[in-house]
């Protein structure tokens, strides 16, 4: 008899702990989403007499994010994230030949826009039922991008007398915010994610290097607001 009462204390102890570890782990988990990249003001700006017009399209974006719940609606959240937007080179090429009508324009993209960083946070719990949770997060960090590497042809059109104008790509590391809320749908071990967010970095490039028209090489500097809304769905599995 007083072997089975230590069976169960053992057994009801082993549930105990067992329902502690779920607890415990129930409260973080990981997840990666991929999905567009729109980018904002001046990131997609394509205004040729304005410097700080970046002429992107819209792309792709990558996050993984960690979440780790402190309180039942308050928890710390982390997300490395990724984006990548092309040069909007059809708008860059209209605008040069409506500028230069004389001349015929093909541009030739090497590198497009790439841009991320590490990011962390708040994030504001607002459970809806007992499988879906409204999450509003807030988070600022580390972050940096590579602006586009371009060669620019010309061919005037009455002499057929031919001109390159290019540009390397270079690289730049600041400070990023990010605002998003989205939505996760709670199964036995494992979430789906569906999130918009919104992020915004000022990166500046100094000493980008080129050559000229007359093949000549230079440098020159130009500032960057790097601004895009993100739609991303992805899936996040409880640690």
């Amino acid at each position: 008899m007083k072997t089975k009462i230590i069976k169960a204390k053992i057994l009801l102890l082993l549930l105990l702990a067992s329902a502690a570890v779920s607890g415990q782990s129930s409260k973080s988990h990981i997840g990666i989403s991929v999905g567009p990249s729109f980018p904002l003001g001046d990131f997609a700006r394509t205004d040729i007499g304005d410097s700080t017009s970046g002429w992107a399209r819209t792309g792709f974006d990558i996050q993984i994010s960690y979440t780790y719940r402190i309180l039942h609606n308050f928890g710390i959240a982390a997300m490395g994230v990724y984006s990548g937007n092309k040069l909007n080179t059809a708008k860059y090429k209209e605008e040069l030949e409506a500028l230069h009508t004389d001349y015929g324009v093909s541009i030739e993209t090497l590198r497009n826009w790439s841009s991320g960083g590490m990011l962390a946070g708040p994030y504001l719990r607002l459970p809806l039922s007992e499988t879906i949770d409204w999450n509003i997060r807030a988070l600022f960090g580390f972050y940096g991008g590579y602006s586009p590497e371009f060669v620019i042809r010309t061919t005037q059109r009455d002499t057929g007398e031919k001109a390159d104008y290019k540009r390397q790509s270079a690289k730049d590391f600041s400070y990023g915010y990010s605002l998003g809320t989205g939505f996760e749908f709670k199964y036995p071990s494992f979430y789906l994610l569906v999130y918009a967010d919104y992020l915004a970095s000022p990166v500046s490039f100094d000493n980008v290097v080129g050559w000229d028209w007359q093949g000549d090489p230079y440098t020159t500097s130009f500032k960057q607001q790097i601004s895009y809304v993100t739609l991303t769905f992805g899936v996040g599995f409880i640690l």
